[in-house]
This record gives C-alpha cells, structure tokens and sequence, in this order.
C-alpha cells in the first residue's frame, strides 16, 4: 500500500513541475532522428533482410528514438528522460563501440544525433529544474533496459557472426 502512495506521490510532482514546451531545437531532432530510425529500417529490413526481431536487437537505437518521439509528442518529461537513458546507453556509448569508417559513419551520424538529443533533454531537466521527474525518468529508462538488454544478450549470444559484422562495418545484402 506504501508502494502505491509512493507512486501517486511521483506522477503528482510530475505535474507540480514546470510543464514541457516543445520548441525548434527539438523539433529537428524529432525529425532527424526518425529519420535516422527510418533508414535504419531501410537498411535491416529492406537491404538485409532481417525480420522485425533482429533488426531491434541490432538497432536497438530504434525503440530509443521512439520513446523519445512518443515522450516529445505528448509533451512527457518523464518519457523523455526514459528514453534518455536508452538514448545514452545505444546513442553516445556507441559512439565508442563502433568504428568510424564505411557503413558505419551512417550509425555514428545517428548516434551523435542521440546524444545531442540526450543533452536537449537533460539541458530541459536542468532549465525546469524537473529533479523528480528526473528520478522517475531514470527509474522507469532502467526498467526498460535491464529486461531489454537480457533479451538482447541472449539474442546477440545466438547470432555471435551477425554481431561480429555489425560492429565491423561488414553486414552485406543476402548474395553478396
């Protein structure tokens, strides 16, 4: 019963706290890095083959943006934040993780758009001082990443060749 009062507590601070105002700079990103999600399924989906599962478990920057756009649309801080948190863990840390050079300055142009996406919306936290929601956006991105990243370490165990071309730049069309 303590749980649920802690709850209603944390989604009543979220409307206590200054309201999200979408502006250009935010905009753009939305554009941009659904744009980035669209050529990512381009890429997997059309060009690769892959079905709908393999493309989110070797994109899963993808379901990152979406959370980010739905959270922009609805004007939800708390949403964002969440998909912050994925945004940072697949966006700027792939930034590390994947090499700089042929198909693959195509995924670090994505992930720079991610993090400076990451960097809007923390910028927005510290501006409305939203340190509530920020708890609970953090609270929520982890609960989504700790069974996503299970199920894409089990998947990404299952298919060790596919996950050795992806971070080499070297993922082909079938017959080539």
């Amino acid at each position: 019963m303590q749980a649920i009062a802690q709850v209603t507590q944390g989604l009543t601070a979220w409307q206590d706290e200054a309201k999200f105002k979408r502006n250009v700079a935010g905009w753009i990103l939305v554009i941009l890095n659904l744009l980035m999600a669209i050529n990512s399924a381009n890429f997997f989906l059309g060009t690769l083959k892959t079905n709908v599962i393999g493309w989110l478990m070797m994109n899963t920057c993808a379901p990152s943006i979406a959370l980010f756009v739905i959270g922009f649309l609805l004007g939800s801080p708390v949403v964002m934040i969440a998909a912050s948190a994925m945004m940072f863990r697949y966006g700027t840390l792939g930034l590390f993780v994947f090499r700089w050079d042929g198909f693959n300055i195509i995924a670090q142009v994505g992930h720079i758009l991610m993090t400076l996406t990451v960097f809007y919306v923390m910028v927005d936290v510290g501006r409305s001082r939203r340190w509530k929601t920020l708890g609970w956006g953090l609270a929520l991105g982890i609960a989504i990443l700790i069974p996503l990243t299970i199920v894409q370490t089990m998947w990404t165990n299952a298919n060790p060749g596919l996950v050795e071309k992806l971070f080499s730049g070297n993922l082909m069309p079938p017959g080539q």
